[in-house]
């Protein structure tokens, strides 16, 4: 799902990772839109992608898409937002962010993070396109993601099953700290908290 280290046919990519900046400048973001769905789908149909997205939790995001793509970002539960990330104008990601409304609960795995007067955010993010893994694209894409959509933002929060060493050695690059592990209830099996607070990633 999150892979940090083989071109696409259709790239500019070159065999060996491009330089940072000729990346920040290829990587591009927008809201989905009901043209998506049937891509969106398919990457979450994807075996490297169901590794860590399935049952509940999956069932949960195509529900969301669906709501989504008929200009719809409130569940009854929660309101969020869904992304396409672009590499030279081609799709390979998806992110989903939500913003955490309290009031705080320290018995809440989400609404412990809650700080009242500061806006903090959640994030799932996957790469779809099987063939943009192992590019080394996740850390700056998150990065950048981050700065240049949410910027005003003070902190975000993570939660990669504890399992998925790979995303969360990814977060960490980004400036994740790891916080708890915790077993959400949607999926009974451990999670590894994060937080970031993005001023560190603004003045880093």
């Amino acid at each position: 799902m999150i892979d940090e280290n083989t071109p696409h046919p259709h790239c500019k990519c070159s065999a060996t990772s491009p330089a940072r900046g000729e990346v920040r400048d290829l990587l591009r973001y927008r809201k989905v839109t009901h043209n998506d769905k049937p891509l969106v789908e398919k990457w979450l149909s994807e075996a490297h992608v169901t590794e860590f997205f399935y049952g509940e939790g999956l069932q949960n995001t195509l529900n969301n898409l669906a709501l989504y793509c008929q200009g719809i970002n409130d569940n009854g539960r929660y309101s969020f937002d869904q992304w396409i990330g672009f590499y030279d104008g081609i799709p390979f990601a998806f992110l989903i962010t939500s913003t955490v409304t309290g009031p705080y609960d320290p018995n809440d795995p989400y609404d412990k993070w809650y700080v009242d007067g500061k806006e903090t955010c959640t994030l799932d993010v996957l790469i779809g396109a099987t063939e943009f893994l192992g590019k080394s694209l996740s850390t700056i894409m998150i990065k950048q993601f981050i700065l240049k959509h949410f910027s005003q933002v003070d902190y975000f929060i993570i939660d990669p099953e504890l399992k998925n060493e790979k995303a969360i050695y990814v977060y960490e690059k980004v400036g994740f700290q790891k916080k708890e592990v915790f077993t959400p209830e949607y999926n009974k099996v451990p999670h590894q908290m994060m937080h970031l607070e993005v001023k560190d990633l603004i003045n880093g």
